[in-house]
């Protein structure tokens, strides 16, 4: 019963992971996307240093995710194991949440960076934008959970006849 509680717990928390991951909705090379890019109007010398911080980031934000990953299971092995000891858990959440602060603090370094590329009002029309993908994410989960209208989704193409699914 002890490991089926732990196994919930660590697929909570992977789950808890994964969504902070998506919450970060224009996340990856955002500058690179036309639209974003359009509205923002970039400069080419911006897109260049956006790419140059992110190049010098992104290699960290390897090592930082793996780390988390390993952490995180680690944390879960600890927890299925049939004798668990609090204070060799309290580590493992300890080392693994020290390990998530790490890479939030490097991403939040590295927006930070992006952000000082961007005249005043580029980065209030960024904000908005994350604000706007945030709401649409928000929402479209919302219908997702509540099961969704079938005009909400969109429509299946037809196959063929004789066409293979």
């Amino acid at each position: 019963m002890r490991s089926v509680a732990g196994l919930v717990v660590g697929i909570v928390l992977g789950l808890l992971v994964a969504a902070d991951a998506r919450a970060q909705v224009l996340d990856g090379k955002w500058w690179k996307r036309p639209r974003i890019a359009q509205e923002l109007a970039l400069t080419p010398e911006q897109d260049s240093d956006l790419e140059k911080i992110f190049a010098r980031t992104k290699p960290k934000l390897i090592d930082l995710r793996a780390d988390l990953e390993k952490k995180q299971f680690d944390y879960e092995q600890s927890m299925q194991a049939d004798s668990t000891d609090r204070k060799t858990i309290e580590a493992k959440i300890e080392a693994r949440e020290e390990s998530r602060a790490h890479l939030q603090k490097e991403l939040a370094l590295m927006e930070l960076d992006m952000k000082q590329v961007l005249k005043p009002e580029q980065r209030e029309r960024l904000m908005r934008l994350k604000e706007e993908a945030k709401q649409r994410l928000q929402e479209r989960r919302r219908r997702i959970r509540d099961g969704g209208d079938a005009e909400d989704r969109p429509a299946r193409p037809k196959a063929k006849p004789g066409a293979q699914r």
